[in-house]
């Protein structure tokens, strides 16, 4: 057999392998060959930025203009978010974020613009209930205001919280500083060169493995939660419950079952795609007796009008007790039929039948 070397078999065969691998591998993919590097720029440009939080710093925002000056990277930039450790800052940013916004804004791309709390900041300061005046200032007098100068189309406002709470099923005091960062940041939102909002809330999870996540796109009007407990829904449904989803996926973790039903009924002719995994309803004392998943599907699950995908599994009572099971037990539908007759079968507490395909 023929050793052939990877940088010698052809650029087809290089763009087949690149597509089989996820978007978290392809920096790793790039190290391994030259022309792995050349064919995946799009990819890495459009995921690693993505995602990126640029320090808060001379250093961190001269980094962020040497990208956006960049002849590759800089057209494929999407989002530019600063971490911020939540206090007051006397450098002189606005320079540095006025030259990296006319950079991008020559490419004529809509960009978000955010923030996200770091805690490895070197501004890091413990938050209490006024603590997010400092980042929400820096915003609107540094960053919004660069963007606008520099004529930046923006597409929305980022605000990625990074909360103190260990235990996911308990509210912090950071879980409230956080909603109130996202009021501030959704008043911000209201310009009238801003389309929409996104606010997501990240949490270490009581195992101290796991990230709580929650995304609350008012863009794309999807909503993702993960780890995350039940008294957490207290910061962000302020918001869920008034916007209409067309996307709503809740995967290991405690569900507010007064919120949920709010959100199911507000969402109700909109809602495309639903996905509940794991997931454990929660309620007060006063709705204990009538919280399960067969009155939700009976009453909110059962009228989605619009719903196109679905995907049930793992799902349990307010008691603990697994209504439905998960792993090959998961129930899954792809089509508006296949929908219908999963919806019917589950508001009748059927829990065992075949889909046709």
């Amino acid at each position: 057999m023929v050793d052939t070397r990877v940088p010698h078999l052809p650029n087809e065969i290089m763009y087949e392998i690149a597509g089989y691998v996820d978007d978290e591998d392809i920096l790793n993919l790039r190290l391994s060959a030259k022309v792995f590097e050349c064919i995946t720029n799009d990819r890495f440009a459009t995921t690693f930025f993505g995602d990126r939080a640029y320090e808060l710093s001379p250093e961190g925002l001269e980094a962020l203009v040497k990208i956006t000056e960049h002849s590759v990277f800089a057209p494929h930039i999407r989002t530019v978010v600063i971490g911020h450790g939540g206090k007051h800052s006397s450098a002189k940013y606005h320079d540095l974020l006025d030259q990296a916004f006319r950079n991008l804004a020559a490419h004529g791309n809509a960009i978000s613009i955010g923030l996200r709390r770091v805690h490895t900041a070197h501004n890091y300061r413990p938050i209490h209930t006024q603590g997010c005046q400092p980042m929400v200032n820096f915003f609107r007098h540094k960053m919004l205001a660069a963007a606008l100068h520099a004529q930046l189309p923006l597409k929305d406002v980022v605000a990625d919280v990074q909360s103190d709470s260990r235990n996911r099923l308990l509210a912090s005091h950071s879980d409230h500083w956080a909603g109130l960062l996202a009021d501030s940041f959704h008043a911000l939102a209201h310009h009238n060169q801003l389309r929409s909002f996104r606010v997501k809330f990240s949490t270490k999870s009581s195992d101290f493995t796991k990230p709580s996540y929650t995304l609350l796109d008012l863009h794309d009007r999807i909503l993702k939660v993960s780890q995350t407990g039940d008294r957490q829904w207290d910061t962000f449904m302020p918001y869920g419950s008034l916007q209409t989803f067309r996307e709503i996926h809740l995967e290991a973790c405690d569900m507010d079952y007064d919120w949920f039903r709010i959100m199911l009924r507000t969402s109700c002719q909109q809602l495309e795609s639903l996905s509940l995994y794991n997931v454990h309803v929660k309620a007060p004392w006063v709705t204990a007796p009538t919280a399960s998943w067969r009155s939700l599907f009976r009453t909110q699950i059962r009228s989605l009008s619009a719903l196109k995908s679905c995907k049930f599994g793992k799902l349990q009572d307010q008691d603990g007790q697994v209504w439905l099971e998960g792993g090959d037990k998961t129930i899954e539908a792809s089509t508006r039929a296949q929908v219908i007759t999963v919806l019917s079968k589950l508001s009748a507490g059927i829990r065992t039948f075949e889909l046709d395909g």
